[in-house]
């Protein structure tokens, strides 16, 4: 068995107070080959820190640990759902993506990085609705990545340059995978949020496979991690290159009515995450918490979907049904790469794992494709 890729994202904002004091000092180096952080955004065209003083600080840190730890390759990642509104223009005209592609290159050659990690989300459709967006987005894609690889590869031939990319069947077929990945590393699905705040009814978010008995035929049919893998190879791109994205949070809702002990239940409202505003509940909590706490409270029965192979929560006194992966659902995950020669596991994001500073989850993933 080849070695696995195992990539993290780090988001910077996780080293803020509010949030959980997480470091980069935290970051499980030894377990991972690959730390993307996250994000970088654009600013006139160009790539740019969003927060410097952050910035500057953890990529100080960064460039110490990089002696020690070598082998872990360190990219910057680019856009995330909140600040993909400007690829559109950046990938406009090759002008644009000259303009762009040089300045990744700067920012890269500057911190001793190792490469560049697009994740816009997403061209043509179904981002921000303030994000720009437009139908010639699917081919300039390609040429964005094409400009990109050109660009990095006349400084060093070894940079990597790598995507976070859609899972659903729209967002794929809005971009041109055929074409675009002979120039890049790999490609990393973000095979989560296939269901979420949006949805009538619970289900899960990261299901491996399908549930035959899921009310919705085109969910049960394409919202799954196996579908978005098998939709990607039938582009003619080697299974070497797709990394499966799995996440280290769980999404809930509050329902109507019982469903399945939980699953498939009419939805009514959305439950407050540890990290919401007042205004804003988002249903998405780490699985830290989901572990330390909401496992142990005695209102919530666990379940598994012997079909989808993940597990999920319900609590039926208040109606709270929580989809989640876990240890064994992970496992089921790395299985499913080993089996299908895939290229490793690429997870949302590190500082959600349980205990967020003990890396249980990151542990049981080096040790199936490292230790082995």
């Amino acid at each position: 068995m080849s070695p696995k890729r195992i990539i993290a994202y780090f988001p910077e904002w996780k080293v803020k107070d509010e949030y959980l004091n997480y470091s980069v000092e935290d970051i499980p180096w030894k377990l991972l080959t690959h730390i993307n952080y996250a994000f970088a955004k654009i600013v006139e065209g160009k790539l740019h820190p969003i927060e410097e003083d952050l910035f500057y600080s953890n990529m100080e840190k960064i460039k110490e640990y990089k002696k020690e730890y070598r082998d872990v390759k360190v990219l910057i990642s680019v856009g995330g759902w909140t600040d993909s509104g400007e690829f559109s223009d950046v990938a406009l005209n090759e002008e644009n993506r000259k303009k762009f592609a040089k300045s990744a290159l700067e920012l890269v050659k500057e911190f001793n990085l190792d490469g560049v990690d697009i994740d816009w989300e997403f061209p043509v459709s179904g981002g921000l609705p303030t994000n720009k967006a437009r139908p010639e987005d699917k081919e300039n894609f390609t040429l964005l990545l094409k400009t990109l690889r050109d660009v990095l590869k006349e400084e060093n031939e070894n940079y990597l340059l790598t995507i976070a990319a859609p899972a659903s069947y729209t967002q794929i077929h809005n971009t041109e995978p055929d074409k675009y990945h002979i120039f890049l590393d790999f490609i990393n699905l973000m095979t989560y949020d296939f269901h979420g705040i949006w949805d009538k009814y619970t289900n899960h978010h990261s299901p491996l496979y399908g549930n035959p008995k899921d009310p919705d035929e085109k969910s049960r049919e394409r919202a799954n991690c196996d579908f978005a893998v098998k939709e990607y190879l039938k582009f003619g791109i080697p299974p070497e290159k797709i990394v499966l994205g799995v996440p280290f949070y769980g999404k809930g809702w509050i329902c109507e009515d019982d469903g399945h002990n939980g699953l498939f239940a009419k939805v009514k409202g959305i439950p407050y995450g540890i990290f919401d505003n007042e205004d804003h509940p988002s249903g998405s909590n780490p699985f830290f918490f989901i572990k330390g706490v909401i496992e142990n409270d005695p209102n919530y029965i666990k379940f598994r979907d012997k079909y989808a192979k993940v597990p999920w929560l319900w609590n039926p006194k208040e109606k709270i049904m929580y989809s989640y992966d876990d240890e064994e659902s992970i496992l089921e995950k790395c299985n499913y790469v080993i089996k299908n020669n895939l290229g490793g596991i690429m997870f949302w994001e590190v500082t959600q794992d349980y205990p967020f500073k003990g890396h249980t989850l990151v542990k049981l993933i080096h040790q199936k494709f490292w230790e082995g």
